[in-house]
Order: structure tokens, then sequence, then C-alpha cells
């Protein structure tokens, strides 16, 4: 009988290959890439920008806008009360009289310095104007049957424009959130007829609004990047597992140490892997308590 010698390094990866697995959520926090005046930390939203204008929005579409406006309202709550010191503060969700060209004029200052007057801010954020619409295109889907079929693809687009203010009315940021998402796919001729519309699309509209914000103020704060990693698991694994994916990484450093110099290489191998991803965990949790501590 023939005999087949495969390289070691290759007979290690196809035992990695075929493991099981423990997934394990990481995170990984960032400082922030602005910093706000000293001091700053109650906040007050008013949206100037009226969607029940004829003129600017048809009447159908003002439940998606105010749709927009709530997402927009919700995602900067998200943001702002993450930080224990911060208040937010909602004045108006339609401020009616302003227009985007009225706040570029030097009397809107005096505007700025009333409302946070009146609501004891010292940070206005402003919503000045929201653009929403909807999308589509045609393209040919092959279907199960090996033909194809004409398919209407839907895509919502949000762009918001937010101005934030001190409480004197001097700028400190201008912000475009531009956001877009597939809402719907239509592949049957008479499903080319009629479309989604703004006000049966709320939900979405809220949710790219808010995102938006978030985006908009989130660079204030420190920012946490969430993503997964693989444990390998299987014997003397599969228990260590259990102290990472509970909370206790610090618990499992010397056993996985210990494996990790085992005389199975691929043992070895996958016990120095759990051992990276368990120090990577170690390491994000300081780095963002530093970064949260400096923060604040």
């Amino acid at each position: 009988m023939k005999r087949i010698s495969l390289p070691l390094a290759l007979i290690i990866t196809a035992a990695l290959a075929t493991s099981c697995t423990t997934i394990v959520q990481m995170q990984k926090t960032y400082p922030p890439e602005a910093v706000l005046p000293a001091d700053s930390n109650r906040f007050l939203f008013v949206n100037f920008y009226d969607y029940q204008v004829p003129a600017l929005i048809k009447e159908k579409h003002e439940v998606g806008y105010a749709a927009a406006v709530k997402g927009y309202t919700i995602g900067l709550a998200d943001i702002i009360q993450k930080d224990p010191r911060a208040v937010f503060l909602v004045a108006d969700t339609l401020k009616k009289g302003f227009t985007v060209m009225s706040m570029q004029y030097p009397e809107f200052t005096d505007t700025v310095r009333t409302l946070c007057s009146q609501h004891d801010a010292n940070l206005l954020v402003a919503l000045d104007s929201i653009r929403l619409w909807i999308e589509s295109e045609f393209y040919l889907a092959e279907n199960d049957e090996g033909g194809s079929t004409m398919t209407k693809d839907f895509y919502l687009f949000s762009n918001t424009y937010m101005t934030l203010y001190t409480s004197e009315g001097e700028v400190i940021d201008r912000c475009a959130g531009e956001k877009s998402t597939l809402i719907r796919s239509k592949s049957t001729i008479l499903g080319m007829i009629g479309g989604p519309t703004l006000a049966g699309r709320k939900k979405d509209v809220s949710l790219l609004t808010g995102v938006a914000a978030k985006d908009c103020l989130g660079k204030y704060y420190p920012y946490t990047e969430n993503y997964i990693e693989k444990l390998y698991a299987g014997g003397p694994l599969t228990s260590i597992n259990k102290l990472i994916t509970a909370g206790k990484p610090e618990e499992a450093l010397e056993p996985l140490r210990q494996l990790s110099a085992s005389p199975n290489p691929a043992l070895a191998m996958k016990a120095t892997h759990n051992l990276e991803v368990v120090n990577q965990l170690i390491e994000n949790r300081q780095v963002s308590g530093e970064v949260w501590k400096e923060y604040k």
C-alpha cells in the first residue's frame, strides 16, 4: 500500500479548520475624535426644519419627516446619555418660522442664546434641514428555474444637517448625516406598479436618522467597536472557554499557557490562539477603562 506523507503544518491547519469553536464577544474602545468646550454637558435639541410647509414637503410625506425628527432625537439621546454627567433636553421638535438661510443671519445668534438661557443649557443641537426620498432600479435576477426575472429594488435615502452651538451662539461643528438602505425588492411584473412610501417606512426612516445623529455627535465621545473572535473548543479547552465567556478571562490565562506548551502540536496551536484572544480581551478592557477615565 502506498504511504502518503503530509507536512506537519498542513496536518495542524486541517485540524484547526475542522475544530469546534466558541464565539466570544469583543469590544475595543477608542478615544473621542474631538473635544467639546469645558463644562459643556447640558445639551438642548431643537428641530428648525418645518416639514409642514407645503412648498417644501408634500402633505403625504409629513409623517415620514416627523419620524426622521423622532429618530434623530433618539439617536442623540442614546449617545449623550452614555455620559452620566450629561443632560439631554428637547425644546422643540418642530420650531416654525426658520429656514436654512435665516439661520445663517447674525441675529440667529440671539435665538440660540435665548433658547439656551430658557432651558439652562450650554450646548444647542440644531437640526437645520432634512431630505428624504426613495429611489429604485431595475435589473435581471436569476430565478430558481435558471431563467431571469425582472426585479426592482427600492432604496431609502436620508440626508440630515446639524449645527452644534455654544450657549453664546458660536458654531462648534456642522455635520451632514447622509444615509441609505435597501428597503424592498419586487420581482413580478405586477409588482412593478407602485412601491414603498416615506409614510409607510417610518421605522426605516427613524433608524437611518438615528444612526446619522450618533455619527455626528459620537465624535465627541469614546467610541466602542463590537466584533467577535473564535476560540477553539474541544477537550480541555471547552471548560476553559466557559471561564472566558463567563467574564473571567484572567482565570483562563494560566491553563492556556500550560496547554500552549503541550507536546500535542494541534492542541498547543489551539491553546496559543485562544491565549492571544484572551490577552486581547483583557487589554481591550484595560484600554476602555483608561479611555473613559481620561474622558471624564
